[in-house]
């Protein structure tokens, strides 16, 4: 391990500059840097890194350029990358130390430790109690690869007690009970996979998958893990399976369903609040989930309420770690806009966008793309076209086009219906070329959207007195793809709300 992180100390001094030390210095809460200080305080003299953590702690930005401005001079210079992970590491360790008996993989992993020292020095009966507790907690939180470790350990023992005369437990059954925490371990895995497979589907194409994922997602829909309830063998197993028919149910356009997958997902949670504590983040996704599900199936008062159970985590001492808190965030600002949407309430979106570039550098890269995307979908429904066209060039210009590309391909639509209502026709022909251009690329069959494509190339042409007509008859949605997804409610919610 010390080799690997030499290696890793090289690789830094040649590559240039990286923010990874001010991200982790500025993602400390002020009991971790109290610690730290206090740590770093315990030996004698000036440091350096002590110095180098002061001065990023105030910067609100990394600059490289400014660091080196700022210990002009000073001999360390020569050598600050050297330093600086220096410090990276120092402040790993503090944190190893200060989170050591904060969570239960920390607790087992040095409870193993403990086992491995007292086993060392020849103290059997203290390893048998040490490893004694360990076990009891693996089990209760089903950390089947700590206790698969603990019991190996237990085989071992044995033979120490069979060597002093002991024979209280035979060998056959420490087998068998390894054989079933391999068996628990193995099925706990399959489900991982498909969770996996789920999370790479929706990441990437988002509810409107290529052909690679559509493909994909028909072979995880018809697992037998997924279709039979007897075949999750632990909770884990159980929570992974409900969370991904939810999302499954979702790209089937059955948010219903969807919804009742969700709901069986918080409830285990909540009956097993060691599971919460271990996969919080993945609770706060099921609640966004099914909220989203509330808000498209008009649900006010279901939706209000799970919105009401997310606001009160905010004091729950198990979502207090920053990305836990960050992720929260999220997941409520975007839910804003979409009630604004479905349940026509109006928000300060002004306000809403500042709080979260206030936060940008703890946000994902979807998460950005997502609510550029839900403030042009509600300035648009509010026929402010401007203040749409200003985040639907955001995410034009600036985003990943493999991430989310359902989203990537509802944007373009937007831009076109925008320039539509600013009658900026050239613009329009323009972006419909491109857009089209854009969905023939795509390996999955986008004819129905190209159709609507069309039919809106088709009302651009028209003189002012036909468009009124246009829209009279009804004719501007004759041609929109059928709803198929959650993303395609979205969206043609807002051209009814805007357009229509």
């Amino acid at each position: 391990m010390e080799l690997l992180l030499g290696n890793q100390t090289n690789q830094t001094a040649s590559m240039k500059p990286t923010h990874d030390l001010f991200d982790l210095v500025h993602s400390l809460t002020k009991s971790e840097k109290r610690f730290f200080k206090l740590q770093s305080s315990l030996q004698a003299g000036e440091k350096n890194y002590v110095r180098i953590f002061d001065l990023l702690e105030k910067m609100d930005h990394y600059d490289e350029e400014f660091v080196k401005e700022s210990f002009k001079g000073e001999l360390f210079l020569k050598h600050l990358p050297s330093e600086k992970n220096h410090l990276f590491k120092l402040i790993l360790k503090s944190l190893r130390s200060y989170h050591g008996e904060s969570s239960v993989r920390s607790l087992l992993k040095q409870a193993l430790k403990n086992v491995d020292i007292l086993h060392k020095k020849g103290l059997f009966e203290e390893c048998k109690k040490e490893l004694k507790r360990a076990k009891k907690l693996a089990t209760s939180y089903e950390f089947f690869y700590y206790l698969f470790e603990i019991i190996s350990w237990q085989k071992n023992l044995l033979e120490e007690d069979y060597e002093n005369g002991e024979f209280e437990q035979s060998i056959d059954e420490i087998a068998e009970e390894e054989s079933q925490v391999l068996l628990l371990l193995q099925n706990l895995a399959q489900y991982q996979v498909i969770y996996g497979k789920v999370n790479a589907i929706f990441r990437s194409g988002g509810f409107t998958p290529s052909k690679v994922h559509e493909e994909m997602l028909q072979e995880v829909l018809g697992s037998k893990l997924l279709e039979d309830p007897a075949l999750a063998m632990s909770t884990r197993s159980k929570c992974i399976r409900l969370y991904s028919l939810g999302f499954c149910a979702i790209a089937e356009n059955n948010i219903e369903k969807a919804a009742g997958h969700f709901t069986e997902v918080i409830a285990l949670f909540e009956e097993n609040e060691w599971l919460r504590e271990d996969k919080a983040k993945r609770y706060l996704r099921s609640l966004g989930q099914l909220l989203t599900c509330r808000v498209l199936l008009n649900d006010r008062a279901g939706a209000t309420d799970i919105y009401k159970k997310l606001e009160s985590l905010e004091d729950n001492d198990q979502f207090q770690d920053p990305d836990l808190v960050a992720f929260r965030f999220r997941v409520l600002k975007q839910i804003q806009v979409e009630m604004a949407l479905m349940f026509d309430q109006k928000i300060q979106s002004d306000e809403l966008f500042a709080s979260i570039e206030e936060t940008k550098n703890v946000l994902s890269k979807e998460f950005e793309m997502m609510m550029h995307y839900r403030l042009a979908l509600y300035e648009f429904s509010c026929s402010f076209h401007q203040r749409a066209l200003k985040h639907v060039n955001e995410i034009i210009n600036n985003s990943d086009k493999e991430l989310r590309q359902d989203i990537y391909g509802h944007v373009r639509v937007l831009n076109i219906l925008i320039h539509l209502c600013l009658k900026n026709s050239d613009l329009v022909e323009y972006a419909l070329k491109s857009t089209i251009r854009f969905y023939t690329q795509r390996e999955r069959n986008h004819e129905a959207d190209i159709q609507f494509l069309k039919n809106l190339r088709a009302y651009n042409k028209l003189s002012p007195f036909e468009k009124a007509e246009f829209f009279k008859d009804g004719k501007i949605m004759s041609e929109f793809p059928s709803v198929k997804n959650m993303e395609d409610r979205f969206l043609e919610l807002v051209i009814k709300k805007g357009m229509i």
